[in-house]
């Protein structure tokens, strides 16, 4: 076992052990600096160094693969064997961590603190000429919402919460040549962790990976792997870890419609909302909510889900209502999923029944151990936080909910139930297993879940899970931060959401431009088109009287059937260079309607930069990475309606000032120099409940439009020459739809409307 070690994955990306240590080095020698084993233990630690390696081969999910089974010197105080793998057919490396015996008393009562750590990284100790010059760090805070947070190659100068763990999980180093290597976990989702430093100031303590310092018992043959994993851009290789994390859970996600939240336009009374914890004056928080109903089917906004948040059921600190100066959100835990007597005192089922009895999205969070459940219920208690032990407490709650007509359940505050009750992390699987049984008893119910505030473990751990329809990915609306800051979390959080599968909500917005406070939001366009963009639910919180119909009805149909893309937006690979909130780097978003004639993307571009100036940048078709088109596009102006033909090397430039937006929608030219716009009145133009199976003739292109019976609809174009002609046809017969051409523009415009069908299948003939 003596002298150098080596062991090679494809693409080049391979670990050595020489000089006591092991070091990754993917082109240039050492990425991540020495690893080596970190153990905590008895009050004390222990740092050995490598003394050799068994190699062996193997095989396993992810291919075959040879491996090194690491020998320490001294024999380390636990009973812990550490390998590294790498993979013939992949380009990753796989860094297992496995207990040879029962290990107990582990936790160093601090989560970042592992008692264990394979690998521990010493990036400040790389060698010379180790990594590109200009490499930059990014990953996703141990928060809520899995802030989105950048460093230097250092991996200590992180921007992190302070009341929450120095944990940052998936991990990238991003090369200035677009090269990115991503550290993430790739099972133990709740028991793992990547420990950074909290400062510069610490950077010597490196990076510890491994399980967290609350884990305090282990049973012999527990084990967790982290994947270091090389791709060409980050966006490549988180989706090559999510796809996958998701084969090897054989993943079914429900889909973009599986219920009535993501279906159809909903109505929110969460934080943002202007009924959370309010009411108009008079009318008490029944009769706001039902004259907001009202009031909304009177303006013809066509919601369907109504949703209930906290402050229907009571806490450990209640929370008053309509108070006038700010308050901050109530963290204590919930006592009795109960509608308050003082506010609802003819429960749920009524208010249901007053509200034209929609669908119901209910809000649930973690629970306060005064809860008198628990006298009924076993729990592990934490101080003020408890949690129940099994599946059973969850399970009468939604039996509860199905009585109420409950659709969705909104389990929120998922990182305080895990990071407030130590019971919860002291063993393994608990997590996993407290989600799973959740899961199982919604689906037997036939109700669907939507997790928020969830941590980093929570959105990995959903691809075990069957129900979870949808996932918040960026803070709440309008609170504690601006608008920029939410948006850029938002995409960024939406790449991670994509890459596992999962299906975004923005949260709430007001849809008044005019109107400010709880009138109204000035960025309520933005607002609109990233939700519309998200693929997941669109819910609005307008106070009476003050929605914007035009506004809302560009993400949605006149039956309130949401138009969406086929995928969610997500930050591009060039906004991951630098964040676009902390440094002049602009924030481009992009997703897309498949059709069989090709893929129509939609590129939202905006200025999230926390500085006073304009952007001035350049938007190249390229920056779509390895789906950008390969032939020529129309690129429609959504804001302004101009439309222009741009070659595959092509591109557009832009100036935005701060908080401004632009919004293109690149279409494939067809037969004939014809290009399919689609509703241009709709943020997604070729969604697929507006716009389908757009697809061309070899004369020019034919599609099917699909809305509300009776439900007038315009459908965009863009050709070389005027069209020769327009045809149409649904179940009742021939349709002549109006057709107009404007030469300077070269665009054309269809007009018809849908019979009781609510569908039509047009022909555009090019000139």
């Amino acid at each position: 076992m003596a002298g150098a070690q080596r062991i090679e994955a494809a693409g080049g990306l391979a670990l050595e052990i020489a000089g006591g240590a092991a070091r990754i080095g993917w082109r240039e020698p050492d990425w991540l600096g020495p690893l080596g084993l970190c153990i905590r233990a008895d009050g004390g630690g222990a740092s050995p160094r490598i003394a050799g390696a068994r190699h062996f081969e193997g095989a396993d999910d992810l291919g075959v693969f040879e491996a090194l089974d690491l020998v320490w010197d001294p024999a380390p105080p636990l009973a812990v064997r550490t390998e590294a793998r790498a993979y013939r057919e992949r380009p990753v490396l796989v860094l297992r961590l496995e207990a040879s015996a029962e290990l107990v008393d582990l936790a160093t009562r601090a989560f970042d603190e592992p008692a264990v750590a394979w690998p521990w990284l010493r990036p400040a100790q790389r060698g010379a000429g180790g990594i590109p010059d200009g490499t930059r760090a990014f990953g996703h805070q141990y928060t809520e919402f899995a802030m989105p947070t950048q460093s230097d190659p250092s991996l200590a100068g992180f921007f992190l919460l302070p009341f929450r763990p120095a944990v940052v999980e998936p991990l990238w180093l991003l090369a200035p040549d677009g090269r990115a290597l991503l550290l993430a976990p790739i099972d133990g989702f709740h028991e793992q962790v990547i420990a950074v430093p909290r400062s510069g100031e610490a950077a010597a303590a490196g990076v510890r990976c491994g399980w967290h310092g609350d884990l305090d018992r282990v049973p012999a043959g527990f084990a967790t792997e982290l994947a270091v994993w090389a791709g060409s851009g980050p966006r490549a290789s988180l989706d090559a870890w999510g796809g996958f994390l998701r084969e090897r859970h054989r993943t079914v996600r429900p889909g973009r419609y599986a219920d009535a939240l993501g279906a159809r336009l909903s109505y929110w009374t969460d934080n943002g909302a202007a009924y959370w914890y309010r009411s108009e004056p008079g009318k008490g928080v029944e009769g706001t909510l039902v004259a907001a109903a009202e009031s909304l089917r009177a303006a013809r906004v066509p919601f369907g889900a109504f949703q209930l948040d906290s402050w229907f059921y009571p806490h450990e600190k209640l929370r008053p209502f309509d108070l006038d100066d700010e308050y901050a959100v109530p963290p204590t835990g919930l006592l009795t999923w109960e509608p308050r007597p003082d506010i609802l005192p003819g429960g749920i089922p009524a208010l249901r029944a007053e509200l034209g009895d929609p669908p119901l999205v209910t809000h649930c969070r973690h629970f306060a151990s005064a809860s008198p459940y628990f006298e009924h219920f076993e729990a592990w208690r934490d101080g003020e936080r408890a949690h129940p032990t099994g599946p059973a407490l969850y399970e009468r709650l939604l039996d509860q909910a199905a009585g109420w007509g409950v659709e969705t359940f909104e389990h929120d505050w998922l990182v305080e139930c895990f990071l407030g009750v130590r019971g919860l992390r002291e063993v393994p699987g608990r997590a996993r297993a407290w989600q799973e049984g959740l899961d199982r008893a919604a689906r037997e119910r036939g109700m669907t879940l939507q997790w928020c505030m969830a941590s980093p473990a929570d959105f990995l751990q959903t691809v075990t899970l069957q129900n979870v329809t949808s996932i918040r990915t960026s803070g709440d609306y309008r609170y504690l931060i601006g608008p920029a800051a939410l948006w850029a979390w938002f995409l960024y959080g939406n790449a991670l959401a994509r890459a596992l599968g999962l299906l975004p909500y923005k949260d709430v917005f007001l849809s008044s431009r005019d109107g400010s406070g709880l009138d109204g939001d000035p960025h309520a366009e933005v607002e609109a088109l990233l939700a519309a963009l998200s693929a997941g639910p669109v819910g609005i919180g307008d106070r009476i009287g003050r929605s914007d119909r035009a506004l809302i009805l560009r993400t949605c149909r006149e039956d309130g059937v949401l138009v969406k893309a086929d995928a969610p937006i997500a930050a591009l690979d060039r906004s991951f260079r630098g964040h676009a909130v902390l440094e002049p780097n602009p924030l481009i978003g992009a997703t897309h309607s498949e059709h069989p004639a090709g893929r129509w993307h939609y590129v939202a571009s905006l200025n999230a930069w926390r500085g006073q100036g304009p952007l001035r940048f350049r938007v190249a078709l390229a920056d779509l990475g390895a789906q950008a088109p390969a032939a020529p596009v129309v690129a429609f102006d959504w804001r302004s309606g101009r439309a222009a033909r741009i070659d595959p090397g092509g591109g557009f430039d832009l100036e935005l000032a701060p908080l401004d937006w632009d919004y293109r929608v690149l279409c494939p030219l067809l037969a004939g120099e014809v290009a399919v716009l689609g509703d241009p009145t709709r943020y997604a133009t070729a969604g697929d409940r507006r716009i389908a199976g757009i697809r061309s003739t070899g004369s020019g292109a034919a599609l099917d439009v699909a809305g509300a019976p009776g439900e007038r609809v315009r459908v965009a174009g863009w050709a070389a020459r005027r069209p020769a002609r327009a045809a149409g046809w649904e179940p009742r017969g021939a349709l002549s739809p109006d057709l107009s051409w404007d030469g300077a523009t070269q665009r054309f415009e269809l007009a018809l409307e849908l019979g009781p069908s609510g569908w039509a299948r047009l022909r555009i003939d090019a000139g």
